[in-house]
């Protein structure tokens, strides 16, 4: 079965269409080209290390990371990253820079776009329990147990200043948290067993964050799969190398006047698959259809049903 499918895999490829794009939650102005980023963030001393888990080192790497993640995201033609200011607070969102501050903040781009806020947190919670157990002989008892919940969660906060004038341009705050719970004989027990089967760190929750930020900053492209065949004889495979160039409107005219030469079922099946694809995407939508319902009504394949069915939703 592996090498069935390694040859059928082989006849067909992938063209990907961009259907439309979606407008980014958050917007740059057009005129942005160059962008710093910078940290407020109070690192090292100014955050209070968890009760447990992560040190300071892996909290500052973590947000270290981050920054440089989002900076490779951020849709402008020049973005770099500025030495860190940390002139935030441990507990709360930094204070918004003065409008008199911010040139010398941007060091002359068209937006300054800072960490206000990175504040990760692990915390635990036990409880003692009674745990019914069965013995020997099918006899239930109690025993002391301890359940233990382990929280952990990272609050960040964005600004975006204009770099000329100083003006908020927008503002993104972001939180995520990870909640685990289980069950032991003795606290040392849960903690061992929270420590050792806890996947989850700041650098996780970090990096989950920065997905989603840079998800929400760029406009987002929905995307189609089509499948066209590209091998089986001359005609095929010329068609495919047009359809892969994106040139349909040749793809077009020439399958529409080969077609009828191929006297393989197999061959011609391939090719019609072909010419409905290259109809649909040179905006010739009736014709794609009629084809497809023609083949389905002739040749009863649910590959032509299929392409019908996915040429008229759209």
């Amino acid at each position: 079965m592996p090498i069935l499918f390694l040859f059928n895999s082989c006849k067909t490829a992938t063209y990907t269409n961009v259907d439309k794009v979606l407008p980014a939650v958050y917007t740059l102005p057009a005129q942005m080209m160059t962008l710093n980023l910078m940290d407020r963030s109070i690192i090292g001393n100014g955050i209070t290390p968890p009760k447990y888990g992560s040190s300071l080192s892996v909290i500052d790497n973590a947000r270290n990371t981050m920054i440089s993640d989002i900076k490779n995201g951020m849709p402008v033609s020049n973005a770099k990253i500025l030495a860190a200011r940390l002139d935030g607070h441990p507990t709360r969102t930094a204070d918004m820079i003065k409008p008199k501050n911010i040139t010398a903040y941007s060091n002359n781009s068209d937006g300054l776009f800072c960490l206000e806020q990175f504040d990760f947190q692990e915390q635990r919670n036990y409880k003692d329990i009674r745990k019914n157990q069965l013995d020997k002989d099918g006899k239930s008892y109690t025993i002391d147990a301890v359940s233990a919940t382990r929280l952990i969660y990272l609050r960040t906060f964005w600004r975006l200043y204009d770099g000329k004038t100083g003006r908020i341009l927008m503002e993104i705050p972001q939180y995520t948290e990870d909640k685990f719970e289980t069950e032991g004989l003795s606290r040392q027990g849960v903690n061992a067993h929270l420590d050792t089967t806890q996947t989850v760190t700041v650098s996780t929750l970090s990096r989950q964050l920065s997905r989603s930020l840079i998800q929400d900053i760029n406009p987002k492209q929905v995307t189609s799969s089509w499948t066209y065949y590209k091998k089986g004889n001359s005609i095929i495979e010329s068609s495919a190398n047009m359809i892969k160039k994106g040139d349909f409107r040749n793809a077009t005219t020439y399958l529409a006047n080969n077609v009828k030469s191929i006297s393989s079922e197999k061959l011609k099946f391939r090719a019609n698959i072909n010419l409905i694809t290259s109809y649909f995407f040179n905006k010739q939508k009736d014709e794609a259809l009629q084809l497809a319902a023609f083949e389905y009504n002739r040749t009863n394949k649910r590959e032509f049903r299929e392409l019908y069915d996915k040429i008229y939703i759209r």
